[in-house]
């Protein structure tokens, strides 16, 4: 597999906080607050807007969805290339689950082949690259920064999550990731493994698959 084409620094920036909900995506409004908000970084700015060129403009999803409550506890990346804001994800911390009813829409975690319903988990997600940086290997570099910090940073995913007899447990290295089915074949090829019985379900027009992947913790 080749590597990326260079340059390129990435930027990682720690959950955000709750100040991020008064964003609105730049597709929404020209005038989102101005990146010299202290209470907003800059990274996050340019996450949002590598999304909304991806997600909202030229998938066609509901701008006014894009930012969600996951965003504030989330730590996010952003790869630059060139300087330029190039490609983005998210890593949402493991939290408290219940798992008695499918979400609309989502997963059917009831029927997952590969989860044991007891184990916490991370989610992976709004990975983008926008489309003149595509190609570059840069999709890849953020699913290895992700997983990779993940994995040495045990102790900072934020597991709010209880056992059976009550305890907080502990995350041993497993990963969640919607991805969309059309390029299944991507994350399959990167050590992702769909997971048929969480089934499929429709965001924004487009058929998703929940896929699972375990990294080796580092503590």
């Amino acid at each position: 597999m080749s590597s990326p084409n260079p340059p390129y620094t990435i930027s990682m920036l720690p959950p955000p906080g709750p100040t991020v909900l008064s964003l609105r995506p730049p597709s929404i409004t020209p005038h989102p607050a101005p990146p010299t908000d202290p209470s907003i970084p800059q990274t996050f700015h340019d996450a949002l807007a590598i999304r909304d060129l991806v997600f909202n403009i030229e998938q066609r999803c509901n701008a006014d969805e894009e930012i969600d409550a996951d965003d504030p506890r989330s730590r996010h990346w952003v790869l630059y290339a060139d300087s330029v804001p190039a490609a983005t994800i998210r890593l949402v911390p493991a939290q408290a689950h219940d798992d008695d009813e499918k979400a609309v829409p989502g997963p059917d975690y009831r029927n997952s082949r590969a989860w044991d319903h007891q184990e916490p988990y991370l989610t992976i997600g709004r990975l983008a690259t926008r489309r003149e940086f595509r190609g570059r290997g840069y999709g890849r570099v953020l699913l290895e920064e992700a997983a990779g910090w993940a994995a040495k940073h045990q102790g900072d995913v934020g597991a709010d999550w209880r056992d059976k007899g009550g305890d907080r447990a502990v995350w041993k290295g497993l990963l969640l990731i919607h991805a969309q089915v059309r390029v299944e074949g991507w994350y399959k090829g990167l050590g992702w493994r769909t997971d048929e019985g969480l089934g499929r379900w429709d965001e924004c027009g487009i058929e998703h698959v929940g896929m699972w992947r375990r990294v080796e913790v580092k503590g």
